[in-house]
């Protein structure tokens, strides 16, 4: 669909989204960033591998299990929202299964149930999210897909603190909570799993903001809707994955990039408290406070990365993402006091801000309308990998290096300076495009006062 066309006595253009559809969009980061601190790492790996004495193992086992579902569906449903022109139905459905999952944690009775529940949960948010991300360019079109993608990010890290604050007291306080919302309170552990009872309000705030995006966010379709074949679907996925590089330049290149660079983010992010306790001894209070602190300077990061996305392109913005992540993680490696890794920790925030913020405005512009869904779908796969290869890379060289004490330490996290050079020299040799001419595919039509053909 072109950018004009004759409609009657007026000419259909293409406008820019509304400021409610961004919002709205950008609230959904909001809301499965709750799910995601919650779930994923706070309060259930604290109630299952502890008060369910199911051990960390478990924990581990049960998430790897997750993310290799996710691997496996993602590009499928990539290309299901793609055959189908249609991306909002299937983000309205996988949230609220994982809303209903996550409720549904507050009922197990054991960890096999809670496992179960967990894994279906973590794989419908997992799988929700290549949806969202695939509305980016309709919400962005005319507004800038780095300023729009930063809000959501930004929004994201607020999130993460809401969800850490507002949650901790159905944990901490639970008896003054279930006294307070009587017959209505009666889900409230008051007992030995406190941590249950973040639960049932993780699914109601996930829920909750999630609600403005199924409401107000455009669902453009690029093209008519074809049919869907389990069978065909997933040959096409194997042939678009075949012919990449190809046919879609820079996008397989692109995601070996993403794969190496979110490997070395996700552990170093990972082992930031770790680090600080076990090289510099630090507190758990001084950790908490350098989590807080470089939380809102990802906040900042994901906003000033956004805007310099839509002035430099998404490539450039990327690449200085990258190298602010090498000068964090030399400058935490070789730290000789506390206050050189209180230096690294912001730099550290505003760089992952930054590399969510910009990793998926870089995909909008590489991939053809047409397929969005399915590129996002393997991007979720890159990301998967990486969350399973890097930790497991890191505890190799802990175990290797052990007897040099906290040398082990500095050695694994210096390494992670190479993966994300390795990162950015495959990032270098993606094409410089900026995502303007596929948003424009998305964006909404305007009527205009005309007269004749155009």
């Amino acid at each position: 669909m072109g950018a004009s066309e004759e409609r009657g006595h007026g000419v259909a253009t293409r406008g820019k989204a509304s400021g409610l559809a961004v919002w709205s969009w950008a609230l959904y980061d909001f809301s499965n960033t709750i799910f995601s601190i919650s779930i994923l790492s706070f309060f259930f790996p604290l109630w299952l591998g502890d008060e369910l004495g199911a051990g960390a193992s478990v924990v581990n086992y049960v998430s790897a299990a997750s993310a290799l579902l996710v691997a496996l569906t993602a590009p499928f449903l990539g290309s299901v929202a793609d055959l189908r022109q249609r991306r909002l139905p299937y983000l309205i459905l996988l949230t609220t299964v994982a809303v209903l999952f996550t409720a549904g944690l507050d009922l197990a009775g054991g960890v096999l149930v809670a496992c179960a529940l967990f894994a279906a949960a973590d794989v419908a948010y997992q799988s929700a999210l290549v949806f969202y991300n695939a509305l980016l360019p309709g919400v962005s079109a005319g507004r800038g897909a780095g300023r729009v993608s930063g809000y959501g990010t930004a929004l994201g890290y607020i999130g993460s603190i809401v969800a850490l604050v507002a949650l901790t007291y159905f944990v901490t306080d639970g008896a003054a909570i279930k006294g307070w919302l009587g017959p209505f309170g009666a889900w409230i552990d008051t007992g030995g799993q406190p941590n249950s009872n973040a639960f049932l309000p993780t699914a109601v705030l996930y829920l909750l903001f999630s609600l403005p995006a199924f409401l107000f966010v455009p669902d453009t379709a690029v093209r008519p809707p074809r049919p869907v074949s389990l069978v065909g679907t997933y040959r096409n996925v194997i042939s678009t994955a075949r012919n990449m590089r190809a046919s879609y330049l820079g996008v397989g290149t692109f995601i070996v990039a993403t794969l190496l660079y979110t490997d070395a983010a996700n552990t170093a992010i990972a082992n930031m408290s770790l680090y600080g306790r076990e090289v510099f001894g630090m507190e758990q209070a001084e950790i908490r406070n350098l989590l807080l602190f470089s939380t809102v300077f990802a906040g900042l990061g994901s906003l000033g990365f956004g805007y310099a996305s839509d002035r430099l392109g998404p490539k450039k913005a990327l690449v200085w993402v990258l190298l602010m992540w090498l000068v964090a993680i030399v400058l935490a490696a070789l730290a000789l006091a506390p206050w050189m890794l209180l230096l690294a920790g912001p730099l550290v925030g505003a760089a992952l801000g930054g590399t969510w913020t910009v990793s998926r405005v870089m995909l909008v512009a590489l991939s053809p309308p047409e397929k969005l869904g399915e590129f996002f779908g393997m991007y979720s796969i890159a990301g998967r990998l990486s969350a399973v290869a890097g930790p497991a890379i890191t505890a190799v060289l802990l175990t290797v290096f052990e007897p040099l004490g906290t040398g082990a330490y500095r050695i694994s996290i210096g390494s992670l300076a190479l993966v994300m050079a390795l990162g950015l020299f495959f990032l270098l040799r993606v094409p410089d495009v900026r995502p303007e001419p596929n948003v424009e595919e998305f964006a909404p039509e305007e009527e205009t006062p005309g007269t004749g053909a155009v």
